[in-house]
């Protein structure tokens, strides 16, 4: 059979009816699956991850918490959730 007469892993299956639903693993439904992260429960099992700031910065960040009543590690887990899926792929 030449490789034109073979069907495609990847393509809907002759006769079929597109599908409205893209598939679950495209970039668009990871991206929208993971706008919103995940509530950090307050038992979850967390490694340390330390880093430095300029004084004024932290302040602004412990100031900001506060005022929302937030922990800080909590606004530093949604931070970065929020940047590593917002971040457009590299070409």
């Amino acid at each position: 059979m030449s490789a034109a007469g073979k069907p495609s892993a990847f393509a809907a299956p002759r006769g079929a009816a597109p599908s409205v639903k893209p598939h679950p693993f495209t970039p668009q439904l990871a991206r929208e699956a993971a706008a919103t992260p995940p509530t950090l429960p307050k038992d979850a099992k967390l490694a340390a991850f330390a880093t430095r700031l300029p004084p004024d910065l932290q302040r602004l960040v412990k100031t900001a918490c506060a005022q929302r009543g937030i922990r800080m590690q909590d606004a530093v887990y949604e931070a970065l959730w929020q940047w590593l899926n917002n971040q457009e792929p590299r070409a």
